[in-house]
């Protein structure tokens, strides 16, 4: 019994002696463990992102250093008047806080340096503008020069910049952005009017979609349209119009086998115009009520279209020089 509990108590002196031992030899790896610990606290009890100013910068990134920082160069305050700053820095500290959901938090850390409280570090990287935001690499990297986010091609949203830093610190840093209840509420409710205007449109639909007039129009829009050429300007593509005498523009193409399109839709209106000069007479003169309003109605009526008959015949005769008959005009 003596003899096992002697060996234990070698044993445990050696290995007492060995970590003394190897403690003395590297203090440096107990400093720097201290000092990750230290900056895990600072940013887990700043929601990720740890407050810098020159003194605490340069401690931060002294070597030894086995992590990488990332650091928000800004100036949110106030007087400088820094609106990118002010709308960036919620964004880099939505990314910062999708740091504190990571396992290994000894890896990658988030800092940001404003302007008031840093200025001498600003000078030594050359900033001259804010926003900026500065990658360090760690210790490990082969390259220790700090790398530059790029806001001109990416932006200032918290994705994209949640992208560049897990592919620059090997990290899967995830976005989390908390809901909008005020956009929430105005999209639900938006949902509701939508569905009740969608409802009462239904109701009124059944009963314009099953009127005469509405299909009436509807034929007669695509009659004008058919028998004006428009069909013929989606085969040939015609110039719509070209330049006449005097700089004025020619829509009326002679012969049969040519046409404008300006000039179909001029036709187009024509003969709706004249068709409305029809219906008038046939629909609304024989319900006006006083004699002497209905023969001005009349008269009115047959004289538009008689004057638009006579302009289509004219159109007529610009195509057809060999016409011989005209209604109004030579």
């Amino acid at each position: 019994m003596a003899l096992v509990l002697t060996l234990t108590a070698i044993l445990s002196s050696s290995a007492f002696f060995s970590r003394a031992y190897a403690q003395s030899n590297n203090p440096s790896q107990d400093v720097l463990q201290k000092k990750v610990s230290r900056l895990q606290a600072k940013a887990i009890k700043n929601k990720g992102v740890i407050e810098l100013d020159t003194n605490s910068f340069e401690e931060v990134l002294s070597k030894p250093r086995n992590y990488s920082m990332a650091v928000l160069f800004t100036a949110t305050s106030p007087e400088y008047q820094c609106v990118p700053c002010l709308n960036f820095d919620p964004e880099y500290r939505l990314v910062a806080a999708g740091w504190t959901k990571l396992a290994d938090k000894s890896q990658l850390f988030f800092g940001s340096l404003d302007f008031k409280v840093g200025q001498p570090i600003f000078q030594k990287f050359g900033m001259n503008s804010a926003p900026a935001v500065l990658f360090f690499p760690s210790d490990k990297a082969a390259n220790q020069a700090p790398e530059r986010y790029d806001f001109a091609r990416s932006g200032f949203i918290a994705e994209p910049f949640a992208k560049w830093v897990n592919a620059k610190a090997a990290t899967d840093i995830r976005i989390k952005r908390p809901i909008d209840l005020v956009a929430l509420a105005v999209k639900v409710l938006s949902g509701f009017a939508f569905i009740g205007v969608g409802y009462l449109l239904y109701k009124k639909a059944t009963k314009v979609s099953g009127s005469k007039y509405l299909w009436s129009a509807i034929s007669l829009f695509t009659i004008f349209i058919m028998i004006s050429g428009h069909m013929w300007n989606q085969i040939r593509n015609p110039p719509y119009t070209i330049p006449g005498r005097g700089g004025r523009s020619g829509f009326i193409a002679q012969g049969f086998q040519n046409q404008f399109g300006l000039e179909s839709q001029v036709i187009a209106v024509l003969y709706a115009a004249l068709t409305g000069c029809v219906i008038a007479l046939i629909g609304v003169v024989p319900r006006i009520e006083t004699p002497a309003l209905q023969r001005a109605a009349v008269w009115v009526s047959m004289g538009l279209f008689i004057f638009l008959f006579s302009l289509l015949i004219q159109i007529f005769r610009v195509k057809n020089p060999a016409y011989p008959f005209t209604l109004l005009f030579k």
